[in-house]
This record gives structure tokens, C-alpha cells and sequence, in this order.
């Protein structure tokens, strides 16, 4: 079975670019006009591409991947697209059309594709489809101090967001944006003492052709060998 890991990597960094609007009652410490601001201007995207880096810590254990990603919405198409084009530490592919979510993992030659609609129940799934409001989710509070290091000269907000109510994924959310509304850290906190923490480099805004069917025809194309192992879930 898909690890809830994995959808949760697929969902969480750029919550904002699907998200509606979203704010809530004001806490101390919080920049909620630049949030504000911010959340604004990622919604109006039509394309976001990125580099990234993963680090996850895990009862002393780390393990490190890297690869880009593309997020695009059209009139083409109901939900818009995510995909993730992981190339270390092996090559895999996390691609959500909105009706499918496919993982492609070259090392097992396998392809597993399930319906999004199963994925509805997952808190972080329910935002990209716009079911959920953070406000309604998440306390956003001020940076946690245990991350300032993670802060540098160009990061402009830093907040992190706590659930309101007991999840069985989420113990807490950490983001970093530069003065240009650029992402540039997010921090993934479990309940098992698991960290996963996301770099982003070269973040490109609307860098895509608007409404492109030959985009969106790249973007869905997987490209697996033919001896591929596909599973249904």
C-alpha cells in the first residue's frame, strides 16, 4: 500500500498554490498581512517548477533525495497537476492529475495508481482540492525557535502551523518564504518523532505556457518500461 509519507510529501509544500484564502484570528508574532499577501499571490499561479532537496531524520536515521517538481493548473483540467521527479537517491515519479494518483519507482519496476478520491480523507489531499481552509485546520503561530537556524538573511516570514484538533499524520508545519514570496524551507513533523524537511531551489513562478494541452500531455506522460508491474489499489 502507498505510504501515507508519500502523500503528504505530494501534497504538503505548496498547499498555497491551491489553497482559497485563507486567514485567521490574529496571534502575536505573526505576519499576517505578508502571509496574507503571500497566499494571494500563490493562488494566482498558473505554474510553479522547482528543485528540492529531502532530508528526513528518523530515530537517528537520515535519509536524503532530491529531484524537481512541477505544479500547474489549466481550464484543461478539473484539479490541476502535481508531479514530483525524484532522481535520488533512485528515480520515481509522483504524479496527481486529479483523478489518479500514479508512483512509478523504477528501482521495483512498479507503478501503483490509485483514485484521488480515495485521498479526500486526508487532511493535506483536502486542501489541494479546496475542501479545507487552514484557518479551520491549523493554529498559525510565530517561527519555532528550535528551527532559527533554518533562518537566513533572505528569509522575509516564518511561521509554523499546529493543528487544532488531534491528526493522525501532523504533529506540526514549518515554512520559510524569501522577500520575493519564494518558498524556501518546509519542516514536516509527525507524531514518531519524524522530521521531514523539504530545500527548495530555482523556485520558477508561472515559467509555463497558460492553458497548453502540450503541456499538460508532458506533465501526465510516465514514460515506464514496458515490463513494469502495474498495480491498482
Amino acid at each position: 500500500m502507498l505510504k501515507r509519507t508519500t502523500l503528504r510529501l505530494l501534497i504538503l509544500p505548496l498547499c498555497l498554490f491551491f489553497l482559497p484564502l485563507l486567514l485567521q484570528t490574529q496571534a502575536a508574532g505573526v505576519p499576517h498581512k505578508k502571509l496574507e499577501k503571500i497566499q494571494r499571490f500563490y493562488r494566482n499561479l498558473t505554474s510553479l517548477t522547482f528543485d528540492f532537496q529531502q532530508i528526513t531524520n528518523s530515530n537517528g536515521r537520515t535519509r536524503k533525495g532530491a529531484g524537481s517538481s512541477t505544479f500547474y493548473r489549466s481550464s484543461l483540467t478539473a484539479d490541476g497537476i502535481m508531479r514530483w521527479d525524484y532522481s535520488k537517491p533512485g528515480k520515481q515519479i509522483i504524479l496527481n492529475d486529479g483523478k489518479e494518483l500514479s508512483v512509478y519507482t523504477q528501482k521495483d519496476k512498479q507503478l501503483i495508481i490509485m483514485s484521488a478520491k480515495k485521498l479526500q480523507a486526508d487532511i493535506t489531499y483536502s486542501f489541494f482540492i479546496g475542501q479545507h481552509d487552514l484557518k479551520d485546520d491549523f493554529k498559525i503561530l510565530p517561527k519555532d525557535r528550535r528551527f532559527a537556524r533554518k533562518t537566513n538573511a533572505q528569509t522575509d516570514i516564518a511561521v509554523q502551523l499546529i493543528p487544532k484538533h488531534p491528526d493522525g499524520q501532523i504533529k506540526a508545519l514549518h515554512f520559510w518564504f524569501d522577500k520575493n514570496k519564494k518558498i524556501q524551507r518546509l519542516i514536516m513533523e509527525d507524531h514518531f518523532e519524524t522530521a521531514t524537511e523539504l530545500i527548495f531551489h530555482n523556485v520558477r513562478f508561472n515559467a509555463l505556457p497558460v492553458n497548453s494541452s502540450k503541456i499538460v500531455a508532458e506533465l501526465i506522460r510516465l514514460n515506464i518500461p514496458p515490463n513494469t508491474e502495474i498495480m491498482r489499489q
